[in-house]
């Protein structure tokens, strides 16, 4: 399996509710939430049962199917439990969405081969299916996952150059944000990747617009390699009781108090929140989780308070909450240091940018093998490790690392 030359991994990971609820896989099994599939195991997909299928109607294509009932926080349990192990594997970790991320997945000696099976056998030990696509960038690694679940394949490789690999594929690949894109190429009898790539970049551009741009040039082999670092997201929480006999005064006294130390935090880091959860907990224990996702990085005081008190006003209005916690999302940015590393001409120059990167990201804690020595180093030094996943990269091999704090 050829590996080496390619930079991100896109996942596809599913069966975490059917896992989290131990269902058997010797008889077709479904999880349901609101009376709809969740998901459905392999014997109850070749029943034709499908996500979002009612009840009644996997009654009817399968009736000796078991119906299960989702258990919301065990499946959410185990999926942080993968993400985590993911973002233990990779550069950078961007999720696309609730079961698709991407993986910075740059700098492996081996081209990457232990660790996808290092995660591919952890991922079955959970219960957790996986289709993956491999290449050199963002955009082909999607279209590459989305061949793999065509061709029923687990992993599928877009080797370089891109022209080779993309040309024979039809463009209905694309991920589901270009569908406009793909539709308008069909209408004019533009099928495959190598079509589009033959047609010239002035009539594309007016065709297609930008979008269509930015895949005329996927198919002319240019594709960018950068993940987000969105996983784990850099959060921040407080909380604390509500009093006795609690007035909508002082709610709002104590949201404008959080809000402006909200706003004094994001003032130090630079960054805005992207995100606010706020947890009610009422008597006896039940509780009201009331979230929103801003569509941009907020700083200013003024509207944090705003999104607090709509989530507020969002509550249930009986009974009265005894207890509140709030947490909130860092807006999180691309790491300038991997630039530094790949811009970088001398081989030995950037050594110490290199640590102190390491350091800024794992402390003293953070190993990394000892290559200073080699031409080869500058490539090397982007793979970072902590120091209790080493065995997952080293296969056995008895190298020799050493602790940032004696290396510098």
């Amino acid at each position: 399996m050829h590996m080496k030359g390619l930079n991100t991994l896109c996942v596809r990971a599913s069966g975490f509710a059917l896992s989290a609820l131990q269902a058997p896989q010797d008889r077709p099994a479904v999880v349901l939430r609101d009376g709809r599939v969740v998901e459905a195991n392999a014997l109850a997909q070749s029943f034709g049962v499908r996500h979002s299928m009612p009840q009644s109607a996997v009654g009817a294509v399968c009736p000796h199917a078991l119906c299960l009932r989702e258990d919301i926080e065990a499946t959410q349990q185990l999926y942080e439990q993968w993400m985590q192990r993911c973002s233990q594997l990779a550069l950078a970790t961007e999720p696309i969405d609730s079961r698709t991320m991407l993986l910075d997945w740059r700098g492996f000696e081996d081209g990457g081969r232990q660790a996808w099976r290092t995660l591919f056998s952890e991922s079955q030990r959970m219960g957790v299916t996986l289709t993956a696509g491999f290449s050199t960038g963002r955009l082909s690694a999607q279209v590459a996952l989305r061949a793999a679940a065509r061709e029923g394949l687990r992993l599928k490789i877009l080797k370089p150059p891109l022209l080779l690999s993309l040309w024979p594929l039809p463009l209905q690949l694309l991920p589901a944000d270009y569908e406009g894109v793909v539709q308008r190429c069909l209408r004019m009898g533009w099928t495959s990747f190598g079509t589009l790539a033959s047609q010239p970049i002035g009539q594309v551009r007016t065709l297609l617009g930008e979008n269509g741009l930015s895949v005329w040039y996927l198919a002319q082999g240019y594709d960018s390699p950068c993940v987000r670092a969105l996983y784990p997201p850099p959060c921040w929480q407080t909380g604390g009781e509500f009093a006795d006999a609690i007035t909508e005064e002082a709610v709002q006294t104590l949201w404008k108090r959080v809000a402006r130390e909200i706003a004094a935090k994001a003032s130090q880091c630079g960054q805005g929140i992207v995100e606010v959860r706020l947890t009610l907990t009422y008597e006896g224990g039940k509780r009201q989780n009331l979230h929103r996702s801003l569509p941009a990085p907020l700083s200013d005081e003024r509207a944090i308070y705003a999104q607090i008190n709509r989530l507020w006003q969002m509550r249930a209005s009986y009974p009265q909450p005894v207890r509140w916690q709030l947490r909130v999302v860092w807006s999180t940015a691309s790491r300038p240091t991997q630039l530094e590393l790949e811009s970088s001409v001398a081989h030995r120059s950037d050594l110490q940018a290199a640590l102190a990167y390491l350091r800024r990201r794992f402390g003293g804690e953070a190993c990394f093998p000892l290559v200073q020595l080699e031409p080869s180093w500058n490539e090397r030094m982007r793979r970072y490790y902590e120091a209790c996943n080493l065995s997952a990269y080293s296969g056995g091999a008895d190298e020799r690392w050493t602790p940032l704090s004696d290396s510098v």
